[in-house]
């Protein structure tokens, strides 16, 4: 394996990824991040689409951070840079995955992930070494994000109730769960049309707190700020599934 690996690619904007404006915005370059990062494991050898039935495991993405700074039309391709982020401390089960998007050499976003390995189906993590990943292909670069909120589970009578979703078929992924990128859709959806068109996200950061399954019946429950909002998607039992976190602005 070579030292330090970059995946790189040009992405056609997709229409059905963009928003009401028809412009490709926070959801469509989510979409960007997850594509960049699952090719990037695929070009290893040590993607979700063999682990499984190689070595019983899968990732499983823990967070989101995404800063957005422009919305992008559909003119010209957009460039995708995605690599493994390199840490002080060598890591033993989580990884840190790092994305920047832009066009003519114009930032659009960048963002961070941070991934673990999970076994299949006890739902325990497993060391990075269990399938040899390759430490040596990480890059000594990071994006330009603030670090990872914290995140403590709020009173849910504090928060405004916005609907339910069932955990269907077309939310799930090869692991048997939710996928990580239809609770985005879930918290976008938080909000009606005629928000989004009023407010630009600078920043998103979503949390998964718990695994969700086919059936489950989850409920969406909301708090906004002048300056952000936050959503939370719970369980039936009040178990948190995961948590967005927005921060409104100016689009550049």
């Amino acid at each position: 394996m070579a030292q330090g690996k970059l995946f790189q690619i040009q992405r056609l904007p997709q229409f059905r990824e963009s928003d009401a404006d028809g412009r490709i915005g926070l959801r469509g370059y989510m979409n960007c991040f997850q594509d960049a990062a699952t090719h990037y494991m695929h070009d290893l050898g040590l993607g979700n689409d063999t682990l499984p039935e190689r070595f019983g495991t899968c990732w499983v993405f823990t967070k989101y951070k995404l800063r957005l700074f422009r919305k992008a039309d559909f003119t010209a391709p957009l460039q995708l840079e995605c690599w493994v982020e390199q840490e002080k401390r060598r890591p033993s089960i989580r990884l840190t995955q790092d994305l920047e998007i832009s066009r003519a050499g114009e930032l659009c976003a960048c963002g961070r992930l941070e991934e673990c390995l999970m076994e299949l189906p006890a739902g325990k993590f497993r060391r990075l070494s269990d399938i040899g990943f390759p430490l040596e292909a990480a890059l000594d670069r990071q994006v330009e994000v603030e670090p990872f909120a914290r995140v403590r589970n709020p009173d849910l009578e504090d928060l405004e109730d916005r609907g339910r979703h069932t955990v269907c078929y077309t939310d799930l992924d090869k692991s048997g769960h939710m996928n990580n990128l239809r609770y985005v859709e879930v918290l976008l959806n938080a909000f009606d049309s005629r928000f989004w068109a009023e407010h630009f996200p600078t920043d998103f950061e979503i949390h998964y707190l718990s695994q969700c399954y086919e059936g489950e019946v989850l409920t969406v429950r909301r708090r906004v700020t002048e300056t952000g909002a936050e959503v939370w998607v719970v369980k039936a039992d009040g178990t948190a599934a995961a948590a967005g976190l927005f921060r409104f602005g100016t689009e550049q």
